[in-house]
């Protein structure tokens, strides 16, 4: 795979930070890197990562957590960076939980929980269910006026691990490559995943085994490739997915084109 010389940033506080671009598509040309980029949750930034994040210049940040997501780990950008900023919540309705909620979930119930099968219904939910958040973020990066632009939720491996596939998809990218740029989160987030698995076998009191909770802690081949299928099933393309299932202007997606492939 054939990847387009860009900037690697190395940040103290986040994981799973990077370029989306900077990939070659089918036709052999390239997608633009420096205008669309992937994260985790960004309040833990330390001074020297708003300093970095300051230098990127970015004009949008779109946040894909719930509130309860957002209530317990808020973040302010100083307003001098002139950018903008975009809640747009994708979630399932079981998951929009608070904290409190989720562990009172996992103690009271933890015999019948199924991580995987939630994870997959989550994705399948995001396809069907979450069309006009799609299209709102994919028409606000859409915008020139947008970009540079961020897209973050809680961990940036699957809310923004699979809006960044069916961005990528779109433009072109082969699939071999989309996948490759989706698992990358396994490895970028894993040591914080790690931390997070052992805090939540306490909170369960360890009823819960390493094994089960793994499904939540990782992106998984069959995560992205049944949400695919779904889209492929219904609407034959990523592109007509967009425009006929979303309600993304074909405007827009050309716009998109013009902005991230050179």
């Amino acid at each position: 795979m054939k990847i387009e010389t860009k900037k690697d940033y190395t940040f103290e506080k986040l994981y799973n930070f990077r370029d989306i671009g900077g990939v070659q598509i089918d036709d052999g040309r390239w997608m633009k890197a420096g205008v669309l980029y992937r994260s985790d949750d960004i309040s833990r930034l330390s001074k020297t990562d708003l300093v970095l994040l300051q230098e990127i210049g970015l004009k949008l940040i779109c946040d894909l957590r719930t509130v309860n997501e957002r209530k317990s780990k808020m973040y302010h950008i100083p307003q001098n960076w002139g950018t903008g900023f975009k809640h747009i919540p994708i979630y399932h309705d079981s998951q929009d939980l608070s904290y409190r909620e989720f562990f009172r979930l996992l103690i009271g119930k933890s015999k019948e929980l199924n991580f995987e099968e939630m994870i997959h219904e989550f994705y399948q939910c995001m396809v069907n269910e979450r069309k006009a958040e799609i299209k709102e973020v994919i028409t606000s990066i859409a915008n020139n006026e947008n970009v540079p632009a961020l897209i973050h939720c809680t961990g940036g491996k699957d809310r923004t691990g699979f809006l960044s596939a069916l961005i990528q998809m779109y433009l072109g990218v082969p699939y071999e490559t989309v996948i490759d740029q989706y698992l990358r989160s396994n490895v970028l987030v894993g040591p914080r995943m790690k931390k997070v698995e052992r805090f939540i076998r306490v909170m369960s009191m360890y009823r819960i085994s390493s094994d089960r909770i793994k499904p939540l802690l990782i992106v998984n081949i069959d995560y992205l490739d049944n949400a695919v299928k779904s889209i492929l099933n219904q609407y034959n393309s990523v592109e007509t997915y967009l425009i006929k299932g979303c309600g993304i202007d074909e405007s827009s997606l050309l716009n998109l084109k013009k902005m991230m492939i050179e």
